[in-house]
């Protein structure tokens, strides 16, 4: 009977004592990530730039695989109102934006070398060479 007992409570020990440790590695790569830099991307698929900008921005990106980007097409209403709500007055452009504020802005079909300089000068990464 007291075999039982322990055993039962080494059980709970257990579980308990690894759920704690998940909760707080939960929360601590939450608070490390709501303050990670973000890409976002203003585009439309009419715009002639765009078309001729987003390959070079893929593959520079590609040099960036453990960011994701937010992609706001201006020809749909909410990711207008939001392209506007962060500055962005044409397409193509490319944003850093952390803690919901705009860090920079690249306007404009640039080429794939300046857009390198600015990852690497706003996301703190090494520049890949590429």
């Amino acid at each position: 009977m007291m075999r039982i007992r322990l055993r039962s409570k080494w059980l709970w020990l257990t579980i308990v004592g690894s759920l704690l440790i998940t909760v707080c590695m939960v929360w601590t790569w939450g608070t490390a990530s709501a303050s990670e830099k973000k890409i976002v991307y203003v585009y439309s698929d009419s715009c002639g730039y765009c078309q001729s900008f987003s390959p070079k921005l893929m593959k520079v990106l590609a040099e960036y695989p453990q960011h994701t980007v937010e992609r706001l097409d201006i020809r749909q209403p909410r990711d207008l109102q939001l392209a506007l709500r962060l500055g962005a007055a044409a397409t193509p452009t490319v944003l850093i934006v952390e803690d919901e504020q705009v860090v920079d802005k690249l306007e404009g079909d640039a080429p794939a070398a300046a857009l390198r300089l600015f990852f690497q000068k706003n996301l703190d990464h090494p520049l890949s060479g590429k």
